[in-house]
């Protein structure tokens, strides 16, 4: 919080030829000049020119109300603090509109003469650098004196200012004190009208609290939502409680492709303050009956998968999920698990192929204090104990070993789990979703897959389509990539129309990686018709023919170097893995993933 000292030799300068010869000058100052310059910002006026219209002035005031209320318990205290100096307290909102400025009668008349008052905006682009702009920007106390100012309306007055936060941390407002008066300590200033500004900010959070709770024991009506005025669910109608109860302390607008909800919202008041509001539910969107994370589309062959999520979800059956690698089998998993009555339980995941043989004995079951030494001594529990009474997915089922296989058998028929270095059996409640992206019978004809696992993980099998047997739903995975990415190309028919002839062998995740390329490549211009069919893989030539082979042969060449190193690492530490995976500075998953990789 140290303040800046700027001459007006140095001001004069800058504003004539964009150079300061003062390096001890903030960079938040320096950048803050540079754009005011940039903007366009008259540096010989300063006066505000966006001022509210009294409907407009009102309604904002209206809106903080909390604010203004928090501000007037402090105000005595920041009167304390600085006794003896006359200034204006000036409170504005997040976006810089002044809502109330108090102060010495002398002083409110010389910020009149800038209109430094009620209803004008005091941020950068309106006025120029100044304090209340560097907190609004920063969200950081600043202290802008004197010269500087960036422009002259501004230059007579030493101003210390403070952001004020809600419970999220987000800009609610800023706390800002001028005096055209110089103070008897600049830090001193500032550091007090940062502390009143974090006591609001602190209020603030805790009204929030006790407003959470007062909603949280109201009843609701019929029908209703009850949400905090930031759009938090807090209570819902018992009817809904099960199906929907995981969306508690989530933002309302999570549920918009699960119920229909009427536009009008119900404030509700205590002692004359709202505090949240109802929503009242019109009816449940009988299409899409379940919640599922990602994109539903409207294909038939999707459409079939949300019905079989719907009918399992409400058994306690064991589910196995099938389809080629990026078609989503996890969001099928978890979509299962979110609309069954264990949707407040723990939902696990474990990549049965992504692990090495002798971790993944240790992650399922967990091991006891003393089990191992090192880093893990301590002892945890495995997976299958950290689902307890949730579901576990068992991802790539098909990649765990034999041995494995026979120990997770024993524990799905015992219904109990046993740590590493442990003799205590821990009873255990878990529901088993499994997957592949094989037909796992067939695993089970080649013997890879033991018979009476498979019997016990196939329950109810759900088989997920490719992206092209839904191609009719690429429209609608790409309307969402574009939300997710605030992506909003001109030529998005043609894009659309175009990833409708693509192969699509990786499926979603392909797509959204080309999508990737198309936002990288064409952020502005409009691409042609060839450069889109290059980019989803399905322009034939003999030149990408070659490049592909090219790029094949490098990549062959680069394995072959990582496997000459490994094999030199173990044979320098005698097949001691952490002390090879030290020597390659990598972990130890990773080098033992390698070393399955290259079946060294």
């Amino acid at each position: 919080m140290i303040t800046d000292v700027v001459t007006k030799e140095n001001w004069k300068r800058f504003i004539r030829e964009g150079s300061l010869a003062d390096e001890n000058i903030s960079y938040e100052l320096v950048d803050s000049w540079e754009r005011c310059k940039q903007e366009g910002v008259d540096p010989f006026d300063g006066i505000s020119k966006s001022i509210l219209q009294p409907d407009e002035l009102q309604r904002r005031v209206e809106q903080n109300e909390l604010l203004f209320s928090l501000v007037e318990t402090q105000r005595n205290q920041l009167h304390y603090f600085l006794k003896g100096w006359q200034y204006v307290t000036t409170l504005t909102d997040k976006e810089g509109y002044i809502l109330q400025n108090r102060g010495e009668q002398s002083v409110e008349a010389k910020a009149y003469d800038i209109l430094f008052i009620q209803g004008s905006n005091w941020g950068e682009k309106e006025v120029g650098t100044n304090a209340i702009g560097l907190a609004q920007l920063y969200k950081k106390p600043f202290t802008v004196k004197g010269y500087g100012h960036f422009a002259v309306a501004s230059q007579m007055w030493n101003c210390a200012a403070a952001p004020i936060v809600d419970h999220h941390n987000q800009l609610i407002g800023i706390l800002n004190i001028s005096s055209p008066y110089k103070p008897i300590n600049f830090n001193y200033v500032l550091a007090s009208v940062k502390m009143i500004a974090d006591s609001i900010s602190l209020a603030w959070r805790k009204t929030m609290y006790e407003d959470m709770e007062q909603l949280q024991k109201l009843s609701c009506s019929k029908n209703a939502i009850i949400c905090s005025n930031d759009d938090v669910i807090c209570k819902l109608p018992r009817h809904l409680e099960n199906k929907y109860g995981y969306m508690l302390g989530e933002p309302l607008d999570n549920t918009i492709s699960e119920l229909s909800l009427h536009p009008v919202r119900k404030p509700l008041l205590i002692n004359g303050r709202s505090i949240g509001y109802e929503v009242y539910v019109q009816e449940e969107i009988k299409e899409n009956p379940v919640y599922f994370a990602g994109v539903t589309g409207k294909s038939d062959v999707f459409q079939k998968v949300l019905q079989n999520i719907h009918k399992v979800a409400a058994t306690d059956a064991a589910v196995h999920i099938y389809g080629e690698t990026g078609t989503g089998k996890e969001l099928v998993a978890e979509a299962i698990h979110r609309n069954s009555e264990r949707a407040h339980q723990p939902f696990v995941s474990i990549n049965c192929g992504a692990i090495p043989e002798q971790l993944l004995e240790s992650e399922l079951f967990g091991y006891e204090p003393g089990a191992f030494t090192g880093a893990h001594k301590n002892g945890r529990k495995g997976k299958l104990e950290a689902a307890n009474k949730g579901t576990l997915f068992l991802d790539e089922i098909g990649d765990m070993p034999s041995s494995m296989q026979v120990s997770l058998l024993r524990v799905l028929q015992q219904k109990q789990v046993t740590r590493i270095g442990g003799y205590k059996p821990i009873p255990i409640d878990v529901r088993i979703i499994s997957a592949t992206n094989v037909d796992i019978r067939q695993l089970v004809a080649d013997e890879t897959m033991r018979a009476d696992l498979f019997y016990r993980i196939y329950g109810f099998p759900i088989y997920v389509p490719a992206l092209r047997q839904r191609k009719e739903d690429i429209p609608y995975f790409i309307d969402y990539y574009c939300k997710e990415n605030h992506w909003y190309p001109s030529w998005i028919n043609k894009l659309t129309a175009t990833f409708k002839h693509g192969k699509w062998t990786g499926n979603i995740r392909e797509l959204f990686n080309a999508l990737d390329r198309c936002r990288i490549l064409f952020p502005e211009q409009t691409p042609e018709e060839e450069e889109l069919y290059r980019i989803i893989s399905i322009w034939d030539n003999t030149e990408q023919i070659r490049v592909e082979n090219n790029e094949k042969e490098a990549q062959s060449f680069r394995n072959q170097l990582e496997v000459d190193k490994i094999k030199q690492a173990l044979k320098k530490h005698h097949n001691h893995v952490p002390s090879a995976a030290a020597d390659l500075n990598m972990s130890r998953s990773t080098l033992y993933r390698k070393i399955k990789k290259y079946q060294l």
